[in-house]
């Protein structure tokens, strides 16, 4: 598969030329999401030498090694073993050791510990969350390990895969002194569009650019769905037949008006079972998705006032979603052809959502919504809220041209001291009111 360049590369060197001398991260993240990849090609740039040990692939060989001489006492046989396995010389403090699907030998993963205070080489492991902490019953994890998350690839790195490195300093430029966009929004609203339809996961973005066909990167992308479905028969324990129905119902709970999880819709009635908790934590884990909770009030962010049975859950990869969404059947799918032919309000913004969540997560930030009812039974909620300057910074996420925005101005009334102005995310261009900030969808990445 080809090999994109990530800004996930810059974070490990960042984490190389840290302190202390030897040291552990680890690179979480989706299956398929590329981090095997990523990593080698820093090893081979970075380090003089590097072993990878594959755990999905390695013999008994391996295995006998770290049965053997995984334990502080042995370490020298260990090097030197593993060495010789490799046909690969080790060279102190110039050397990298990976960890490759280190959920499938968690043993290995608690030897971090021990290779780290030996203070000769590096050492990064890889794996899923989901699987990982199925495997780790019995298991010390070590404190030494820093902790990597990597998304699919960003609109920024999208654009990069097809040698274009100025539309993002153009729109960040225009960010950060507030100036539209002008004749230049058609364009980039193109660029985007193609990057919500073709994803940002490196096996559909690669299929695309090697044939240039929708077909190749709906095949990559339906083989990654499938994969994810395999994931959850695999590793979701006693709630398998939860995780899956979430899985499957995010599109039609997306695009429902207000996103909601409904369990009724799910087979389940209204409760929130100790089941439905755990598949939306194989959700969230996994990577495969992002959850979005409620909080009480606007306001009360640093106390976590989250309320567990509101929750929406968006798909981590937007052109995932589209693919989830329009089916094997793809082609005669409305909603595929009507997002194909840009008419980005198909199904009341759930592609538009969808990616906002994305960069906002991809920009770690903890998805959270408000709703609330008066006592008139009238009816508010906040797409997304997030923490900025001390204060909660609202966002409404609009797909469509509508003026009134009646939940931001109730927010805005009923918490003015402590919010900023609110963000208003369109397929238009960036203006500014003495009420609302309108930013182009794209500058969603720059929140």
């Amino acid at each position: 598969m080809k090999s994109f360049h990530r800004k996930g590369y810059a974070q490990l060197v960042e984490w190389k030329n840290s302190s202390p001398r030897s040291k552990a991260v680890i690179v979480l993240g989706a299956r398929r999401i590329g981090k095997s990849f990523l990593v080698e090609e820093f090893a081979k740039t970075e380090y003089k030498s590097y072993i990878l040990i594959d755990f999905s692939s390695v013999d008994d060989s391996v295995f006998s090694l770290f049965a053997q001489y995984g334990n502080k006492m042995r370490i020298n046989e260990f090097f030197n073993q593993l060495s010789v396995i490799f046909s690969t010389p080790l060279y102190e403090h110039e050397s990298l050791i990976i960890f490759d699907e280190v959920q499938k030998y968690p043993k290995a993963r608690e030897f971090i510990k021990h290779l780290v205070a030996d203070n000769r080489y590096d050492y990064i492991e890889t794996g899923s969350l989901i699987s990982i902490k199925k495997n780790v019953k019995d298991i010390l994890l070590p404190s030494e390990e820093e902790k990597m998350y990597l998304h699919p690839l960003d609109f920024e790195e999208f654009l990069w895969v097809f040698g274009d490195e100025v539309t993002v300093p153009f729109l960040r430029e225009h960010f950060e002194s507030k100036k539209p966009l002008g004749n230049l929004l058609k364009t980039i609203n193109e660029k985007l569009r193609l990057y919500m339809i073709i994803g940002g996961m490196p096996q559909s973005v690669a299929a695309y650019i090697e044939t240039k066909k929708y077909d190749a990167a709906e095949a990559a992308k339906r083989a990654i769905l499938d994969l994810y479905r395999d994931d959850i028969a695999k590793y979701a324990d006693t709630y398998v037949a939860e995780a899956r129905a979430i899985f499957d119902a995010i599109p039609v709970m997306l695009s429902h008006h207000d996103k909601k999880i409904k369990y009724s819709a799910l087979g389940q009635g209204d409760r929130f079972s100790v089941s439905y908790s755990n598949a939306l934590h194989w959700i969230s884990e996994s990577m495969v998705g992002s959850l979005c909770y409620g909080v009480e009030e606007p306001v009360l962010f640093e106390g976590f006032s989250i309320e567990p049975s509101k929750a929406k859950c968006y798909m981590g990869d937007t052109g995932l979603l589209l693919t989830l969404a329009a089916g094997k059947n793809y082609l005669t799918s409305e909603i595929y052809k009507s997002f194909v032919l840009g008419k980005l309000s198909v199904n009341k913004g759930m592609m538009t959502e969808n990616l906002i969540a994305q960069m906002l997560a991809t920009n770690n930030h903890p998805l959270r919504f408000y709703e609330t009812i008066t006592d008139s039974k009238k009816k508010y909620e906040v797409d997304f809220l997030l923490r900025k300057n001390g204060k909660t910074l609202p966002l409404e996420v609009k797909s469509g041209n509508a003026v009134a925005h009646p939940s931001l101005d109730f927010v805005s009334k009923n918490f003015k001291p402590d919010m900023e102005k609110p963000i208003v995310l369109t397929k238009g261009d960036l203006r500014e009111t003495s009420e609302y900030l309108f930013l182009p969808l794209s500058m969603g990445m720059f929140l």
